[in-house]
Order: C-alpha cells, then sequence, then structure tokens
C-alpha cells in the first residue's frame, strides 16, 4: 500500500494514490481522437487519466475502467423511453466484475446495479446560492473510493462473504468485456452462491436482466449538513416509458 499522502484524497491526485496502491493491467491506450470525442462530456481530468494510464483492469478485474462505449448497448436498452434520464447524455466510464455500471451524467452520478434490479441516481450537491459543493473530483473521487480496494466486496454471497476472491480462484480471471454472472439469474430464483456463477459477456447478460423487469429508480439524498447518517435512498418509479 502506498504512503498516506498529505493532500486531501478527493484531489485529482487521487489517482496517483490509486496507482500506486492498487495493481492495474489489461491497459489499452486510446487513440488522441478517441480522447477528444469525449471532450466536455467528461471531466478533463479524468480524459487526462485516459491519457496518461489508459482503459485499464483494476485488482485483478474487481473495476474496469472502460471505454464508454463498451456498455453503451446496455444503457441504450435500459433508458430507451424514459422521460427524465437520457442515455445520449450517459457516459458510461467503469464497470465492476458482477456488472454495476458507473455513470457520469453531468449534474449527477448514476449507478446501474442490474442484478439488484436498481437505479440509483446520486445528484450533485448545491449550496443555498446554487453553487456546486461537490466538485467533479468529489463526485468520481466518492465513487472510486468504494470500487478498487480488494478488502471491498464488489459482490456477497448469501452468507455475507466476498464472492471476488472466490470467483478468482473458481472461475479465472476476466477478459475485456466479461463480468461474472448468475446462471440462473436471481431475478429468476437463482440462488447467489458460487455454484452458480460463470463467466458472462457483460452487454448481452445485462441486456438480458433488464428485458426480465424494468429496474426501480431510486434517488439518493445526501445528510443534511452537521447531519449524521449516509443519507437516504428513496424509490421513485420503474425505469423507461411510463405509459406501460
Amino acid at each position: 500500500m502506498a504512503e498516506k499522502s498529505n493532500y486531501n484524497i478527493f484531489e485529482i491526485k487521487w489517482f496517483d494514490e490509486f496507482l500506486s496502491a492498487y495493481k492495474i493491467d489489461n491497459i489499452i491506450n486510446p487513440s488522441e481522437a478517441e480522447i477528444e470525442g469525449y471532450r466536455g462530456k467528461l471531466p478533463d481530468f479524468l480524459l487526462r487519466f485516459w491519457a496518461d494510464h489508459g482503459w485499464c483492469r483494476w485488482s485483478d478485474g474487481q473495476y474496469w475502467l472502460c471505454n464508454p462505449s463498451l456498455p453503451k448497448p446496455v444503457l441504450d436498452y435500459v433508458f430507451r423511453g424514459d422521460p427524465e434520464l437520457n442515455p445520449e447524455k450517459m457516459y458510461a466510464f467503469g464497470y465492476t466484475a458482477f456488472g454495476e455500471i458507473d455513470i457520469w451524467y453531468g449534474d449527477a452520478m448514476i449507478r446501474v446495479n442490474l442484478l439488484m434490479n436498481k437505479v440509483r441516481v446520486d445528484p450533485r450537491g448545491y449550496n443555498e446560492e446554487h453553487q456546486r459543493e461537490w466538485t467533479d473530483e468529489v463526485m468520481l473521487g466518492l465513487r472510486f473510493s468504494g470500487r478498487f480496494a480488494p478488502v471491498t466486496p464488489p459482490w456477497e454471497d448469501e452468507n455475507r462473504k466476498n464472492m471476488m476472491p472466490q470467483a478468482l480462484e473458481t472461475l479465472g480471471r476476466l477478459a475485456w468485456g466479461q463480468i461474472y454472472g448468475f446462471a440462473p439469474a436471481l431475478s429468476l430464483g437463482g440462488r447467489n452462491i458460487l455454484k452458480n456463477l460463470q463467466k458472462m459477456p457483460l452487454v448481452e447478460h445485462l441486456v438480458f436482466l433488464a428485458s426480465m423487469e424494468p429496474p426501480t429508480y431510486y434517488d439518493y439524498t445526501p445528510p443534511a449538513r452537521r447531519e449524521r447518517g449516509l443519507g437516504t435512498v428513496t424509490p421513485r418509479r420503474t425505469i423507461g416509458p411510463q405509459n406501460r
């Protein structure tokens, strides 16, 4: 592990901390044209990270920092026809070994967890003068803080045991565009156990899960200033067209 830094962990040097603390591999170096294609759509400091270090696999595949075009078919399928959330303005920058997708959506971050049939929207905080309380660095830093560390389970089995080490030992490492999925799917009554875990294609498996039932849209409200706790997550509605 890297030594503790003197800077705030949510500053841009946060990424240097990760580079020295957690292993990356399976690096794809995007072209200058690919990076510039996302200029103004994703934070500049994330694009600089792409240029310096590429798209990569983190912590033996626990997390993948990816080309947004890879998970885009999932976003197009899940959010098509939704009256509020426009997939054309979404840019998926990463996904976990179990298929949870992280999306940049301007003044909000979106988590798509189709294994749990949930979509969570975390809005950017504003103060009373309508000024941003969370910078881009803070928003991404908060997301990455719970994604890269091997001690943080990306998924737990029925006994609340981290499934990532189990999956690596039994099924081996994932390749680009692969995730660990359950067969039968949890939404079809499958059990959340190692025996039912398989390597699955990211896009095809997540679209299959979304086709079973539209996911539920959850709002996140952070705790008020000086208020203790982690905030509130509230279900709102299903994702997709509202006239069905």
